[in-house]
């Protein structure tokens, strides 16, 4: 088990898993039915502004976002590894528990201090939503989590990252939560239990991100989705 703690902590690992997120999300979408983007993640309705600008060639912010990935892992932290299988399964399964445990334990949690909320509206047509699922997944958690939660760091330690401490880390964890709630209001009516509801989703997968990385972190949101959709 501790080289599968190690392997699945290595940019290779989780740069490849992400990238096979990413490519599900964008088949699914040229799949699915024409016009039927109203409802997609938060993150995706703001890069529909960007990609209406560049159309018909929006498929290469997707392409440039996978090519800086990659040369981050190759170029930047030089990880030459050999990738195994059984690594990106356990991976994969790993994320499935997660997904699992928030699906099942938050709404408990949370039902049990709040009030819950009339349900929100959610998309019904199958390749279309599971393809938010997987949108969600990838540039949710590469937005509030890997810029988000590192851009905090470097902020809270004064650009000095090296010098990070728990305290920094959790103010971190906690804040970049509260941002990942509310922003999701700019684009739906405020309602309190969303608002908490979500900040504890975020602070989870901050949690997750912190404890095992983006690319778990990023399926464990996408397959919460499906669960949460589907289940």
């Amino acid at each position: 088990m501790l080289g599968y703690w190690k392997a699945s902590h290595s940019p290779a690992y989780n740069y490849f898993l992400g990238v096979i997120l990413l490519a599900g999300y964008e088949g699914l979408l040229w799949l699915a039915p024409q016009g039927a983007s109203v409802g997609r993640n938060l993150i995706d309705l703001w890069l529909q502004w960007i990609f209406s600008r560049i159309a018909p060639y929006h498929w290469l912010l997707s392409v440039g976002v996978a090519f800086l990935g990659l040369a981050y892992v190759y170029l930047i932290r030089r990880d030459r590894q050999r990738l195994y299988a059984w690594v990106f399964g356990l991976m994969l399964v790993e994320s499935a528990v997660w997904a699992y445990a928030t699906w099942w334990l938050l709404p408990l949690v949370m039902q049990s201090v709040l009030t819950p909320a009339a349900q929100l509206n959610v998309p019904v047509e199958a390749l279309h939503a599971l393809a938010l699922c997987l949108g969600a997944g990838f540039y949710e958690e590469l937005f509030f989590r890997v810029l988000l939660v590192e851009g905090l760091l470097w902020l809270f330690t004064g650009l000095r990252y090296h010098k990070a401490t728990y305290l920094h880390v959790i103010v971190s964890w906690i804040v970049s939560a509260g941002i990942f709630s509310g922003l999701h209001f700019l684009n739906e009516p405020f309602s309190w239990y969303a608002f908490w509801y979500r900040g504890a989703f975020g602070m989870v997968m901050s949690g997750i991100y912190i404890l095992r990385g983006f690319a778990i972190a990023a399926w464990a949101h996408a397959l919460y989705d499906i669960a949460v959709l589907w289940l």
